[in-house]
């Protein structure tokens, strides 16, 4: 959770650390991607590096530099010190979440896994919505130095509670396999370079491009690669990893639009905007809540699509109050949270259906490092659509955020399909 939280805690608090710290606006807003680009880069790295130290032991690791990186943050200087902080805070922070979720599906199984789904489903879905409300009553009462401080005792609390941790199928340590150190530079290239098209210089898509192909070279040969390709050839998972853009390009994408939406074009203050997100999170969190009961009667793929459904109708819901044609957005809200948290939970059911244990890490790894990545991409698409043709830019962007779900669907549904022509092809078979 406090890995979600502190990738947008801090946008609130902007204002304040420019005057505190002296700083142009566009010095301080690194402060905001320096953490996400670190993040990205550092995720995938997670479950080499849990391989070689053992799975609980780099996750305390990981959990060690956030706590530290976080105090080093709120006494940071300048606004430099405060970049070059967040970076090693967002290097800290990069493997919690596919660590996190790795062990806890190692450690639930079976019927049990729709537990661990819902566990690591508040970190995920609710995160980002908590974010800056926290970071706004941090930020008022205690300064903006708060926002980091407050992760000292809780990361503490976290590797006092991971002293007895023990971990199903973790992997032997002192590996001899070397580092795959050219695959890590070429993954830095291509989240930078991405990173830095989705933030207007669209130059960077080139060097982006070049990079990613490299690296797919690159780590069909590497020993210990940092991103595992060999995860896809469960199909299930492979077809959600191409949905998992959308859904992030959705997630994020909506909680980035839809506060201008209710404090620009319906007049609403901050609190009763932050009030009206809220209910979108407490309907998410309901239906992670449920993760369970939900997988069990209607199935991962089903849960899918009511989730799909419900987003879809919430985007267009707020296209509609942007034309002008209603300014009524509670029962928008709460059909967005509803649907991100159901597809959320129905995505990771029938992603890691089949994954085995000792492959969790590599798989949860590739699962957040994409949808970070359609996240950015999203923010910056909607950023750039509403800030330059008014209206019918807000229109658009929702209108365009209503298509995110629904095309998701379509490769977990051809995997889904392909998989039972397989299977079906198998039983026809004669025996030898």
């Amino acid at each position: 959770m406090l890995q979600s939280i502190d990738g947008s805690i801090v946008n609130v608090a902007v204002p304040q650390i420019q005057k505190a710290l002296s700083a142009p606006l566009t010095d301080v807003s690194w402060a905001v991607t320096s953490y996400v680009l670190a993040s990205l880069v550092s995720m995938p790295l997670a479950a080499p590096l849990a391989r070689r130290m053992g799975t609980r032991t780099f996750f305390s690791a990981s959990v060690l530099l956030f706590t530290l990186s976080s105090a080093a943050c709120g006494l940071a200087p300048s606004a430099w010190w405060l970049i070059g902080f967040r970076v090693l805070q967002g290097l800290g922070a990069g493997g919690l979440l596919p660590l996190a979720q790795g062990i806890l599906m190692a450690l639930h199984t079976g019927a049990r896994r729709a537990r661990a789904i819902a566990l690591i489903g508040f970190a995920t879905v609710l995160g980002p919505l908590l974010g800056p409300p926290i970071g706004g009553v941090l930020t008022e009462a205690f300064g903006w130095s708060s926002i980091f401080f407050i992760n000292v005792p809780l990361g503490l609390l976290s590797l006092h509670l991971l002293r007895g941790l023990r971990v199903p199928g973790e992997a032997r340590t002192g590996q001899e396999r070397p580092l795959d150190v050219r695959g890590g530079a070429l993954l830095a290239l291509t989240v930078g370079g991405l990173q830095l098209a989705c933030a207007h210089a669209l130059w960077a898509l080139g060097p982006a491009a070049l990079a990613f192909v490299l690296l797919l070279r690159e780590e069909r040969s590497a020993a210990d690669p940092v991103i595992d390709l060999g995860v896809l050839r469960h199909r299930k998972l492979a077809g959600t990893l191409l949905a998992v853009p959308l859904y992030g390009i959705g997630l994020y994408g909506s909680v980035f639009a839809t506060p201008l939406l209710l404090e620009h074009q319906l007049g609403m203050g901050a609190a009763r905007a932050g009030l009206v997100l809220a209910i979108g999170g407490g309907t998410s969190a309901v239906a992670i809540l449920s993760s369970k009961q939900l997988l069990a009667r209607f199935g991962a793929r089903s849960l899918c699509n009511v989730g799909a459904f419900c987003f879809a109708a919430s985007m267009l819901w707020l296209a509609w109050v942007a034309r002008g044609g209603a300014d009524e957005v509670l029962w928008a809200q709460a059909l967005r949270g509803a649907g991100t948290g159901m597809l959320y939970v129905g995505m990771n059911g029938f992603a890691f259906d089949a994954v085995p244990p000792e492959e969790l890490v590599a798989a949860s790894g590739f699962f957040y490092l994409l949808r970070q990545l359609g996240g950015s991409l999203g923010v910056a698409l909607c950023a750039l659509a509403m800030a330059g043709v008014g209206t019918r830019g807000t229109v658009g962007a929702f209108l365009a955020l209503a298509a995110t779900a629904p095309l998701a669907l379509v490769p977990m549904a051809l995997a889904d399909a392909r998989r039972g022509r397989g299977r079906r092809a198998a039983t026809a078979a004669p025996a030898a």
